[in-house]
């Protein structure tokens, strides 16, 4: 029997493996070898930027001032000095083709159209400056390009393009092709056709080896962000082996760019961070690949969020995501605000294996995991690789080995469970237990129920399993757990945060839960319970009380960035008193209404965020005053006073 189980697991594997090589024979394309070198030392200092190999493809994503702006600039020059004709189009490409001016805000000199005269000047200078107005001179001049963008509007958009000469002038017009006026593009057109129709231009003209392209997605709709990447993988490849395609560099924000179709499209994604080069994947763990690969197919936008997150939440399924994301949004927890999104990925192994992949791209993942990945798995192995979960369990005396550690544990709980089923007992919780465990105690594939169910029953009820139990057995259970707990700190240190009652479903409220025996139409059931209860609730202190365990491990797994806006507020506050603390002492003020309307004292303006309730002035300058944070600033129903006394550096309010 079991040499027929070990057999048929090696079969397994061995097909695995075949099947992931026959995949590697046939969907891997060529990276392109061009070696590129990148310093920002005003945004990296001494670190520099290296990689040699590229895709056809290639996506640089980040936050919002991570400089990659500034990298697509070098990284153009780079490509020239190799040889390749790069084009740069920059999140301002459509500078001057806006559609009217807007007076003290700016001037076109394209209010005309495109002078005839100097239309090498404005090529020249559209390449400079990364501008894309000039691909209506190229329009003009190549009518194969120029049949392409008819073809496009035509069939489309319902539209016709004419480029017309007026006066000296070139001037794009457009008219539907269902009748009425025809229309000058620049002050009629939409944006985001004015976008699509200067991008394939570009992307159409062969005499360009490169497109570097900021935020193609600038104006467009989601439907023709994937129409521009699906012209984009037509023309993607290296131009000097076929000069009739292209290297593309994509800066983006847009999940819709990130159509990763094989583990080559992963490994040429660049992720760019605040202070440091971008990172990017350049080997994968053989296992790590083969599982990736088979997540591709379903790899949505909805998980594409961490290449864009600084700290993404990894769970296991989709019931996890949404209770965690509902209790976040009702309590008012933004966790959009230190760059946080919670993500399901379908199981144990792929939570590992994302985690290891953001952090060979620096990307400070969490995971949120089920009891059962405390005992079995990839996630054990992720956390026993962590430096910060070595040092936790070096520091409190426990050895370095988190897998003996655990494994330890696994022993313990197994020759307790061990024992209890042979016991006869009155009480129902603990013979609910025992008829559990009796069918499964000895199945080897089950041993990780046994453990994990023996472990929540002692978090439960351990006073009534211990009254059951030797005295040897008995000692053994405050050390169990002691050790636990140890050990789920650890795994904190390594942001892998483990559900100790088993899984979320154990700290639902409204619905009664057996932690031993629930079906998937009883999690199902129960989830939609738990779901809708949330939704309706408007009670964000119920909530919190409902759930105070689970909202402890949940606010523990995410970054907190509070607004203080206290220090902000107190600091324009302290400038004001000083004021009215010199105003009084110089007997320019000797009431309230002399306080409101001295020039010095700006009440006008102050009278936005704080309001005088009272002003009392001694015959020798002593005062109190009396003032109230205005309701926009601060829900504090509260007067503060000062004095002349009152040290404004120490003047202390709540918010």
């Amino acid at each position: 029997m079991w040499i027929l189980f070990i057999f048929r697991k090696n079969i397994f594997w061995i097909d695995a493996l075949r099947e992931a090589k026959r995949y590697l024979q046939f969907n891997r394309y060529k990276m392109i070898n061009i070696p590129i070198e990148i310093s920002l030392t005003e945004l990296w200092a001494t670190q520099t930027f290296i990689k040699n190999d590229w895709g056809e493809i290639n996506l640089i994503v980040g936050p919002n001032g991570t400089g990659k702006s500034l990298f697509a600039d070098q990284l153009k020059n780079k490509l020239y000095s190799s040889g390749y004709k790069a084009r740069l189009l920059n999140a301002e490409r459509l500078s001057g083709f806006e559609k009217q001016n807007y007076s003290n805000f700016g001037y076109s000199n394209l209010d005309s159209g495109l002078n005839i005269s100097t239309f090498e000047y404005l090529k020249s200078d559209g390449e400079s400056f990364g501008l894309s107005s000039s691909a209506f001179i190229i329009l003009k001049e190549r009518l194969d390009i120029r049949i392409k963008i008819e073809a496009l509007l035509s069939d489309i958009f319902n539209k016709t393009i004419r480029l017309v000469e007026e006066g000296g002038y070139l001037k794009p017009k457009i008219q539907n092709n269902l009748g009425g006026a025809e229309y000058g593009l620049k002050e009629k057109e939409c944006h985001g056709l004015k976008e699509l129709i200067t991008l394939l231009t570009f992307l159409y003209d062969e005499s360009i080896h490169c497109l570097i392209l900021d935020e193609p997605e600038l104006h467009l709709h989601p439907q023709f962000q994937s129409f521009l990447l699906a012209e984009i993988r037509k023309f993607a490849g290296d131009p000097k082996v076929d000069p009739t395609k292209k290297l593309f560099f994509i800066i983006t924000h847009s999940p819709y760019f990130l159509d990763l179709r094989s583990i080559d499209d992963l490994k040429s994604i660049l992720v760019c961070h605040y202070n440091e080069p971008p990172n990017y994947v350049d080997t994968l763990d053989g296992q790590d690949e083969y599982i990736l690969r088979k997540f591709l197919p379903r790899f949505n936008t909805h998980h594409k969020q961490f290449f864009f997150s600084p700290n993404p939440v990894f769970v296991e399924g989709y019931t996890d995501q949404q209770i965690i994301t509902l209790l976040f949004d009702k309590l008012d927890y933004n966790i959009s605000a230190s760059g946080s999104s919670i993500i399901d990925v379908g199981g144990k192994d792929e939570l590992a294996v994302f985690f290891r992949l953001c952090k060979k791209l620096n990307i400070k993942a969490r995971i949120i995991a089920d009891l059962d990945a405390f005992f079995k798995g990839k996630l054990r192995e992720v956390a026993q690789g962590d430096e910060h979960c070595t040092k936790h369990i070096q520091d409190n005396g426990l050895g370095t080995d988190l897998s003996k550690l655990i494994g330890e544990l696994d022993q313990k709980l197994k020759l307790i469970a061990d024992e209890l089923i042979t016991k006869t007992v009155p009480d129902a919780d603990v013979n609910h237990l025992i008829d559990f465990l009796k069918p499964i105690i000895g199945v080897a594939d089950k041993r990780n129920s046994v453990i994990t169910s023996m472990l929540i029953a002692l978090i439960k009820i351990k006073e009534k399993i211990s009254a059951e139990l030797s005295p040897v057995h008995q000692g053994e259970i405050n050390y169990i757990l002691s050790r636990f707990d140890h050990l789920l700190t650890a795994f904190k240190a390594a942001n892998i945060f483990i559900f100790p009652k088993g899984e979320i479903e154990h700290y639902y409220t409204q619905t009664k839960i057996d932690y031993l025996n629930f079906t998937d139409k009883d999690k199902n059931t129960s989830f939609h319970t738990e779901r809708d209860y949330i939704l309706a609730s408007t009670d964000t202190c119920e909530l919190e009380t409902n759930y105070e365990e689970l909202i402890s491990i949940l606010k523990s797994s995410v970054p907190q960035i509070k607004i203080d806006l206290s220090k902000h507020l107190k600091f324009q506050i302290v400038e004001w008193l000083q004021t009215v603390q010199r105003a009084i002492s110089k007997g320019d003020i000797t009431n309230i209404n002399g306080l409101k309307t001295n020039a010095k004292i700006d009440y006008k303006m102050f009278s936005q965020i704080i309001e005088v309730i009272d002003l009392k002035i001694e015959d020798d300058k002593r005062f109190v005053c009396k003032i109230k944070i205005r309701k926009s600033l601060t829900n504090i129903d509260q007067e503060i006073s000062f004095s002349e006394t009152t040290i404004p550096h120490n003047f202390e309010f709540k918010i």
